[in-house]
């Protein structure tokens, strides 16, 4: 069964004006939603630019274009952007509390 991305994505207006602010001197790019493995707390979905291929599906959601491995988007659906002070957020079905950090054993206890 495939999943619509414009039916299971929504981005808060912060995030919106956040990103309108970034690019706000140059075209706007299409937005990846992927799985990430680059924090030291372990996976997690991440947005940076990048373009759609046969295996994505996109949608436009406030003058953005959004794109997402069909798959993924399959389990992580419902998906919600949003901004903290750290940056971008983004909220799925998916659960990574049992995934564990990314330290390569330097990190103590988590």
């Amino acid at each position: 069964m495939a999943t619509s991305l414009a039916s299971s994505l929504r981005v808060t207006e912060a995030a919106l004006a956040i990103l309108d602010l970034q690019f706000q001197h140059g075209e706007k790019p299409s937005l990846r939603i992927f799985l990430s493995f680059m924090y030291e707390s372990g996976p997690r979905l991440d947005i940076a630019p990048d373009i759609a291929t046969a295996a994505d599906t996109t949608c436009s959601y406030g003058g953005w274009t959004f794109v997402i491995g069909t798959l993924l988007l399959e389990q992580a659906a419902p998906l919600t952007v949003d901004i903290v002070p750290d940056g971008f957020i983004i909220h799925s079905s998916l659960d990574f509390s049992e995934a564990g950090g990314n330290c390569g054993g330097s990190c103590g206890s988590h």
